[in-house]
């Protein structure tokens, strides 16, 4: 007589449940997934091995693969793998199923074990039943996880089917919050890409004054408004970055009108831009304005700081042509300066004298200004800026 696998015991919602709370608080993917592991594990013990699946585009393999524990295999196995999968041409043919168990589509075991699949792939990872859960953005896959068990362990059960829908819409949550974070970080990495060489300073201060962002003008007006233009000249901005003590008296001003209001009316500010002119120094001023202001948001204002320096508004790029000038426009005004003394004839040591920096560093900036305008040599241009 054949002996018979034991039916798993039934997990209860405590043994599971308790693995939410660090699923639902999972910002990033690793941590996602070190809270689906366990998460699953608890649900649906016995299992041999989890896997979860993220990061489709258009119906294909997904392109991040976690599990556990992991394969060690080449490149070119996960590639046969993946062509050879029974699984992916059931999914293709029945869009937006919500779970499969593997024998309704791979057949029961004996004729599974005798599959291409199962001998080259299935049986290397010690499973031979399993079953999937999935999550759809319309008629495209998004994500899913799948379940595995042993020869010597059972297969699945409809109560484990109706415990795998239970868990499913947690695990879309986790998975949808941390994709769109994600998404969050990308914009505002391009966006500061974008900001960090705009020739106008920007600065973002949180609630507590701490500086989020200054792009590479604002090192640079900063240094200005504690230095004075001529001290500035022989400094890192980025080293001797400071918010100028007039700057940081109008955001707590700010901030401490905004603290007098009655938490319970509708949130306001004072209209407009509370502008900042330098104490000591014709042509720098600043405009700040309060962020994050609508009423509802669980996050603190923040402030959002625009430096300009008026006096460059004399920089000899009159005789320039428009495309010349537009083309002087992508880089920093620092490196502009550069450019425009370079056209002059000027040598990286006269140029280090003339702006007061030191010679190491106008190379820095002449390397970076050339890789910036895509040319490889001063002479280049010379002749691209005439």
């Amino acid at each position: 007589m054949t002996a018979r696998a034991t039916p798993p015991a039934a997990a209860s919602p405590a043994s599971w449940e308790e693995h939410l709370f660090p699923l639902h608080a999972a910002t990033e993917v690793d941590a996602l997934w070190r809270a689906v592991l366990p998460l699953l594990r608890a649900a649906f013990a016995p299992c041999v091995r989890v896997t979860l699946f993220l990061g489709h585009f258009n119906m294909r393999e997904a392109r991040l693969v976690f599990t556990d524990p992991v394969i060690k295999q080449s490149a070119d196995w996960f590639r046969e793998r993946g062509r050879i999968n029974p699984f992916t041409p059931y999914i293709l043919s029945h869009r937006r199923i919500r779970h499969y168990i593997f024998r309704d589509i791979v057949g029961p075991r004996e004729e599974f074990v005798r599959t291409e699949f199962y001998q080259r792939f299935a049986r290397v990872e010690k499973w031979d039943k399993g079953m999937s859960g999935l999550c759809w953005d319309g008629d495209e896959v998004k994500s899913m996880f799948s379940i595995y068990r042993a020869p010597r362990e059972p297969d699945f059960t409809s109560d484990e089917v109706a415990r795998l829908h239970a868990v499913l819409p947690h695990i879309e949550t986790a998975i949808d919050r941390v994709q769109k974070l994600q998404e969050e970080r990308l914009h505002r990495k391009v966006l500061e890409e974008f900001n960090r060489y705009i020739p106008v300073g920007m600065v973002l201060l949180d609630w507590e004054l701490k500086t989020v962002f200054a792009n590479n003008e604002a090192l640079k007006q900063c240094t200005i408004w504690n230095h004075g233009r001529q001290a500035a000249r022989g400094l890192a901005s980025r080293e001797w970055f400071e918010l100028p003590a007039s700057l940081r008296t109008a955001c707590e001003q700010i901030r401490g009108e905004i603290l007098r209001l009655n938490a319970k009316d509708r949130f306001a500010v004072p209209p407009g831009l509370k502008r900042v002119p330098h104490p000591e120094l014709p042509g720098c001023k600043a405009s700040i304005s309060v962020l994050n202001a609508t009423p509802g948001l669980l996050a603190k204002p923040g402030f959002m700081l625009v430096l300009e320096d008026r006096s460059q508004e004399r920089e000899p790029t009159a005789g320039l042509s428009e495309g010349a000038q537009r083309l002087l426009w992508t880089v920093s005004p620092s490196e502009r300066e550069i450019a425009l003394l370079i056209c002059e004839g000027a040598s990286n040591a006269e140029i280090a004298r003339r702006l007061s920096k030191s010679l190491l560093t106008i190379k820095k900036q002449v390397t970076s200004l050339l890789a910036k305008l895509g040319v490889p040599s001063r002479a280049r241009l010379m002749a691209l800026l005439r």
